[in-house]
């Protein structure tokens, strides 16, 4: 019997070799990397987005043309994306890799800012992703410990190709390989520097310096610190899109803006008004307006007409350039995009998140950068001496009594070669403080036992509260950057007194994890230790540079103060205080100043980020001492799990007001009382919030 009686279902050797020689002869479809992603990307449930199943730009059309400007074939060499959080970054570099396997294998590098985040995003984002697809599933070779050959979780190979997944914070992995694609992510969380051998961005980049003009990169964040920004100046020195998206109502061109938004009202909810016909645009609208936006580059060269911010629907195709051709060629696409066009997200949400951002410098940095996508400006506010001074005239209150708002009461102290200078501050609620003492304990500290007694003393005072009571200082710190033994231990043999050190790098913690600091006798011999804390400089002067503004801008219109306001009365506040409070400011790489000479030099070194530095001829005592009683406050507000509600408990228990009692309208008598709960306050407009940051 033969083969073909023995299998008749076997397929003819001939129609097999020639169906593989067709396959094999047929045009590979040329295709964008969006049209790939349509056809073969396949979301996972695991990724968490809310569209799991088979990928569409569709849903978010703005993705379509930054990440089509990856083709191997378009003249963009580089691409960057000023966006909001969740709005599709990481999108894109999943979307190019699964191109790049199927497509255009090459190496490739992912950089994330740390290993957590690298580890985090090959887990949730990239490994589910080719999991899914089966288009590049079994292209991309599965991790096998045993298999030298095999991927892992920080490299994948492929026919032609691999992928590197780094971390920022490692020289390591951003040496050795040649790559022709580099995707970076939130590079505003990447060090400055990385083992000394310069910023990662620069060590990866460097990394592609074979492939010339054939190299190509991505890189997408949120912002950061105003003039220390990395996406910023890239998208600055890019062509700078904005999408503009149609009017529902009058079909005018426009690009979505924080001064659009409004309140939710009578008539509604939250929404945004169209700059042309000040039409109501609603979260309905939001699709079909996004389904119908064009990409605008704003830049122009000197002398040219700038881009109109409102465009007829008849002249948006002229104004409308291709990414580095026509009127942009030249420059390198950049696009800036904020949480409004996110598909998901409400206007209402972002109102909400704009009103709590009001007043409170935490929230409005993360506002700023998570919500508008602009870099955050902490140190454009500064205040000048004479307006505090003027200010405590304005609504005085008594010294040395706790008000009826405050419930912790904080001290610090600074210690200098002529005596320590300490000062006591009772805090409230959302951020509101008050300096109720203050006093300089004259002596040498280092020879002399006298202003450590008086300190001691004064660390034992109370003071009156809004009741009948009196309340004592809870937790106190002294900065032990000079004196530091005596510093160590006049603390070791007294809890609730810490000694703190002054740490000036950006991003680190208020009060950090301490460490143990060891006490020596005159042979060496450790004969005592106590736990020194950290503070994180930068940010606890930025809060307090922000209160004095709130302070000097004086109350609304109901008569409150807004939240994180430093509230000083005259008694205490003094020419000389007050010169010393405002006795630092932040200092950009290229400000100079003239020397003796005439001659202009840098305060800081060029390379180096913005600095808090101190006003030349000002003492700054004060102004550090109010800096470590502010960090000492926050960190005994999170170790007490303050909420509203226990707030409200501990102004009971200080005040002796009984649960039975209008509290709120007791705490409302005090001159700078805010109430807890607040209606909802008028919309603040980008250009106030600018105007914070700004001066």
């Amino acid at each position: 019997m033969g083969i073909r009686e023995t299998f008749p279902d076997l397929p003819h050797g001939a129609a097999v070799l020639l169906d593989a020689l067709a396959s094999a002869s047929r045009p590979v479809d040329e295709l964008t990397i969006s049209e790939w992603a349509d056809r073969h990307r396949v979301v996972s449930p695991e990724s968490g987005s809310p569209w799991p199943g088979p990928f569409r730009t569709a849903r978010v059309p703005y993705l379509r043309e930054p990440q089509d400007c990856l083709h191997p074939d378009h003249p963009a060499r580089r691409v960057t994306c000023r966006w909001a959080a969740q709005l599709g970054k990481s999108t894109a570099i999943e979307n190019w890799f699964g191109y790049i396997v199927d497509q255009s294998p090459g190496s490739m590098m992912i950089v994330l800012p740390t290993l957590e985040e690298a580890t985090k995003f090959n887990r949730i984002k990239l490994q589910p992703t080719i999991d899914a697809s089966p288009r590049i599933r079994h292209k991309v070779k599965p991790a096998n410990s045993r298999d030298e050959e095999g991927s892992t979780t920080a490299f994948k190979r492929f026919a032609g190709g691999f992928a590197q997944i780094v971390n920022a914070g490692s020289s390591k992995g951003l040496q050795m390989v040649s790559i022709k694609y580099l995707a970076m992510d939130e590079v505003t969380g990447y060090p400055l520097d990385v083992d000394g051998r310069g910023s990662p961005r620069d060590q990866a980049r460097a990394r592609q310096k074979m492939y010339g003009d054939l190299a190509k990169e991505w890189q997408g964040s949120t912002p950061g610190l105003a003039g220390d920004c990395a996406i910023t100046s890239d998208f600055e020195a890019g062509d700078r899109r904005y999408f503009y998206v149609p009017c529902p109502h009058c079909g005018t061109y426009q690009p979505l803006v924080f001064e659009q938004l409004r309140n939710a009202d009578e008539d509604g909810p939250a929404h945004l008004r169209c700059l042309s016909c000040d039409g109501k645009i609603v979260d309905g609208h939001k699709a079909e307006m996004l389904a119908g936006g064009h990409w605008i580059a704003t830049r122009v060269r000197a002398g040219e007409a700038p881009v109109p911010q409102v465009i007829a629907a008849n002249e948006i195709l002229r104004f409308r350039c291709e990414p580095c051709e026509g009127r942009c060629r030249g420059w390198q696409p950049s696009y800036h995009l904020w949480a409004a066009y996110a598909p998901k997200e409400r206007f209402g949400d972002i109102a909400d998140r704009a009103e709590a951002a009001e007043g409170d410098t935490t929230k409005l940095r993360v506002f700023m950068q998570q919500d508008l996508a602009e870099p955050y400006d902490p140190g454009g506010l500064t205040i000048d001496w004479e307006a505090i001074v003027e200010a405590t005239r304005l609504k005085p209150f008594e010294a040395r009594r706790v008000p009826s708002q405050a419930g912790i009461v904080v001290s610090a102290a600074d210690v200098q070669g002529y005596g320590i200078k300490w000062l006591v501050y009772a805090i409230g609620a959302r951020g509101q403080r008050w300096l109720i003492d203050r006093h300089v304990f004259e002596g040498d500290p280092t020879r002399s036992d006298e202003p450590w007694i008086a300190l001691a003393d004064a660390l034992q005072r109370d003071y009156p509260t809004a009741g009948s009571g009196r309340k004592g200082i809870d937790l106190s710190a002294i900065d032990s950057g000079f004196a530091t033994d005596r510093v160590y231990r006049f603390c070791a043999s007294r809890p609730g007194i810490l000694p703190v050190d002054g740490l000036h790098q950006p991003g680190r913690p208020w009060v950090g994890t301490p460490k143990k600091r060891e006490i020596k006798d005159h042979r060496g011999r450790i004969v005592a230790s106590v736990l020194g804390y950290p503070i994180g400089l930068y940010d606890v002067k930025t809060e307090l540079v922000a209160g004095l503004a709130n302070f000097v801008q004086g109350p609304g219109a109901d008569g409150a103060y807004p939240r994180n306001t430093i509230m000083m009365p005259a008694e205490l506040c003094d020419e000389g205080f007050a010169q010393e409070l405002t006795a630092e400011r932040l200092v950009d790489p290229d400000e100079t100043v003239k020397n003796a000479k005439g001659r202009r030099s840098r305060l800081v070194s060029a390379s180096a980020q913005r600095q808090w530095k101190q006003i030349p001829g000002r003492k700054n005592d004060w102004f550090d001492a109010t800096v470590y009683a502010l960090a000492i406050a926050s960190y005994l507000e999170k170790k007490r799990a303050l909420t509203i509600d226990r707030w409200a408990d501990l102004l009971v228990s200080v005040h002796g007001v009984t649960a039975d009692d209008d509290l709120f309208s007791a705490a409302d008598e005090s001159p700078f009382a805010r109430p807890l709960t607040s209606p909802a306050a008028p919309r603040p407009r980008l250009s106030d919030i600018s105007k914070k940051l700004n001066g």
